[in-house]
Order: structure tokens, then C-alpha cells, then sequence
């Protein structure tokens, strides 16, 4: 899939102010983290996967020198047992990530510990249903190295984060084109990503998401009511003080900076 394509919506949900710590769990290549090195904090990646590891390292400092206002460290690490003391980041994401981990709880509550009380936080799945369609159509799907070993039922993230601390505030259901593009590829066969069908429509979403044309962008955010890919909770830890409390704490210290 295209590497610009991100869950998170840093300008209205998830704004990073300066000099903010935060996190990114299960960076992978790096697209969020590097999203969120727009921005003047300093945000740290965390994956277990050396090779993404430095791809996304390659390209964050092909950004950089075009200018990113943030910086970004990357880190290999095990999302069940985080090289972080409690409370350090003020901020912390994790996207596609808990689908992917065996102990999925213990990684959710790594995520919790190491943000602070009241810190934003948002995490990202596969949407149930064309996750659950994906795995009926094509075997390879879920048996790839890897890949996903599980799926989430609706409603399911959202207890288990609840219930580890996390304050679910609202969720959002984005990317129904890559719904479409997993539907071809395990229609056409998973290793095809060649054949002509599957390539013309990641070329197509490649494509709209560079200009975001807006026309699409309504069908898209229609579509994604019914077929969005990604469902994103959006919230914060549970603790002393609420985002908006903190968003607003920031922002005076820097009108009086």
C-alpha cells in the first residue's frame, strides 16, 4: 500500500504541541511516526522488526532535510515489554498493531503504562467485517508470517481498552479504498499484487491520496460507514487531568513563552 497513508488525524484529534513526547507503537516503516515528526515534539518508534526499522530511519531523514519541525528516534522493542518507565510520554498511538500480537492485553497494557495519566492516546484496528471477509476468502490472508492472528468484533477493542484504563471519548472508520484492495487481492490470490487488477487499483489509491481529490474524498467518506478498513479509538488514559484540560495547559505556557 502507499506509505503516505495514515489513520491518525494529527490536525484535529490528535494535534502534537511542542516539545510533546510520544510514542508510536508498532511504527513498522515508519509512516505515522514520521506524520507526527511534522510537528514540534519529539516522538519515538517502537518495532520489533529491524528491517522496517531502518527503512523507516532511511526515510524520516530523507524528510528531515526537507524540513520536519519534530524529530524522531527509532527503537527495537518488544510491545509487551517496553523499555520505558511509567508515565514518560504525553502522547502515544498505536496503529494495526494488537492484531498482530499473541498477548494482545499485555501489550495494551504496556501502551497505558507508559503514557501518563490523562496522556491522548489513540489505537487503530482492522474493521470486524472486511477483516472477517479477508479471512474467509483467502487462507493465505491469515497464515502469512507475520500477519494478523486475530480480529477484533464490533464493539470488542473497545471494551478491552476500556477496561485496561483507556477512556474511549470516539472512533472513526477510515480507508474503505484499502478495503476494496484487499478484497482483489484475496479474491485474485495474496501473492498477486501484480496482476493487473490488483496493481491498477494501488496505483488509483496511490494516486488519490497524493491529490485528494475532493469529489472522491465524499465517496470515500461515505463508504467508509459501511466499509472502512481501519477503526481508530480515539481518547486518553485515565487519570487526573483530561486531554483538552492538558491541549489547553500547553497552549497558555506558549502564548506566555
Amino acid at each position: 500500500m502507499p506509505d503516505n497513508i495514515v489513520n491518525i488525524d494529527f490536525h484535529r484529534h490528535f494535534h502534537i504541541q511542542p516539545g510533546e513526547r510520544v510514542l508510536d507503537l508498532g511504527c513498522g516503516s515508519g509512516r505515522h511516526t514520521i506524520e507526527a515528526a511534522r510537528y514540534p515534539g519529539r516522538i519515538v518508534g517502537v518495532d520489533i522488526a529491524a528491517d522496517d526499522l531502518r527503512a523507516a530511519k532511511f526515510m524520516y531523514d530523507d524528510m528531515k532535510a526537507k524540513g520536519l519541525a519534530g524529530r524522531a528516534d527509532f527503537i527495537i522493542g518488544d510491545a509487551t515489554n517496553l523499555p520505558f518507565r511509567d508515565g514518560v510520554f504525553d502522547k502515544a498511538l498505536c496503529t494495526e498493531t494488537f492484531e498482530h500480537i499473541p498477548d494482545d492485553r499485555r501489550g495494551i497494557d504496556e501502551f497505558l503504562r507508559v503514557a501518563k495519566h490523562g496522556a491522548r492516546t489513540v489505537v487503530s484496528v482492522p474493521a470486524f467485517w472486511p477483516e472477517r471477509a479477508y479471512w474467509s476468502l483467502s487462507w493465505d490472508y491469515w497464515h502469512s508470517p507475520g500477519g494478523h492472528v486475530r480480529w477484533y468484533r464490533p464493539g470488542e477493542m473497545r471494551r478491552i481498552l476500556e477496561q485496561h484504563g483507556m477512556t474511549v471519548e470516539f472512533e472513526r472508520r477510515r480507508h474503505a479504498s484499502q478495503s476494496l484492495y484487499w478484497f482483489l487481492r484475496c479474491i485474485h490470490g495474496l501473492p498477486r499484487e501484480n496482476f493487473p487488477p490488483v496493481r491498477l487499483t494501488w496505483k488509483l489509491i496511490n494516486v488519490h491520496h497524493n491529490r485528494r481529490w475532493k469529489p472522491l474524498e465524499f465517496v470515500e467518506s461515505v463508504a467508509n460507514l459501511i466499509i472502512g478498513k481501519d477503526l481508530i479509538h480515539y481518547g486518553h488514559k485515565r487519570g487526573d487531568s483530561s486531554p483538552a484540560t492538558q491541549d489547553a495547559r500547553a497552549m497558555a505556557s506558549a502564548r506566555e513563552g
